[in-house]
């Protein structure tokens, strides 16, 4: 999922609010009207994390994205420079590679975390080796034209291989977050339909949307959240028997699932 539709998150949330809020003025029962009120308070509240968390998502992942770069482009750069060196046999135009692999490490340095700065810092020095002796016409020229190349080669695809982890990470934290409370809204729908049996086919409906939202929040979970989920799925299909039948213990049975929601929220 791309950043600019995380940012879409917020928006959404806002609107189930409003929609929320209307369907408890229509409706009479006093329980409903507090988990619907309880509800459009956590959802401002969620929506301001929510929020919080794609902005620094965002300025994170754009300071990760700028070191990647530079340090893509100095990789390419050293790779000229050896071509230069090595085919070409054109001591200017390794000399100007050499400079531009100096300029993107520079750059990306000034992005880097701690960790990859003093990486970097070892990888100029080398570089700085590398055009000495490219200057200088040395016999190690293309030797230490060649390590630069290799070792930049190393970082850089080790950087974007965690690049890529954290910015996976976070976007899942997103997701399963934003599942949860997607799956939350369709439980409490359930309910206030679950107030009347000409309404429990809606309610029926709603509980099967709950549980295609658990069924996607399973994807974003740690292994040890999965049972809690598990056992609110079975949960939901009981419910949703018991609205089959026309029994009025299913909205007890669906007040019981809300409840169950906040014990694996506090555990994940």
């Amino acid at each position: 999922m791309k950043l600019k539709t995380v940012k879409k998150i917020s928006t959404y949330l806002m609107l189930s609010t409003v929609a929320l809020t209307f369907t408890m003025c229509q409706n009479t029962g006093e329980s409903v009207k507090k988990d619907l009120t309880n509800f459009k308070n956590k959802t401002k509240k969620e929506t301001k994390n929510i929020e919080t968390k794609t902005t620094d998502l965002t300025e994170s992942a754009s300071q990760e994205a700028k070191t990647n770069y530079a340090l893509t482009n100095a990789r390419v750069s050293l790779l000229k420079s050896q071509i230069a060196l090595e085919i070409n046999k054109s001591k200017q135009n390794t000399e100007a590679e050499l400079d531009n692999a100096i300029k993107y490490l520079s750059e990306a340095k000034s992005t880097a975390d701690e960790k990859t700065k003093t990486e970097i810092d070892l990888l100029e020095t080398k570089v700085n080796t590398a055009k000495n002796s490219v200057v200088q016409k040395k016999k190690d020229a293309l030797d230490n034209v060649s390590t630069a190349a290799n070792e930049t080669n190393i970082i850089s695809k080790k950087y974007n291989d965690k690049f890529q982890i954290i910015k996976e990470k976070n976007i899942t934290t997103i997701n399963s977050k934003y599942a949860k409370l997607r799956a939350e809204e369709a439980l409490l729908k359930a309910k206030i339909a679950a107030q009347s049996k000409e309404t429990f086919t809606q309610a029926e409906a709603y509980l099967e949307e709950a549980n295609e939202w658990y069924i996607q929040s399973k994807k974003n979970v740690t292994t040890k959240i999965n049972p809690y989920m598990d056992k609110i799925q079975k949960d939901i299909a009981d419910a949703k028997a018991s609205l089959e039948k026309k029994d009025k213990k299913a909205r007890d049975k669906i007040a019981d699932i809300l409840q169950k929601t906040k014990e694996f929220v506090n555990e994940d």
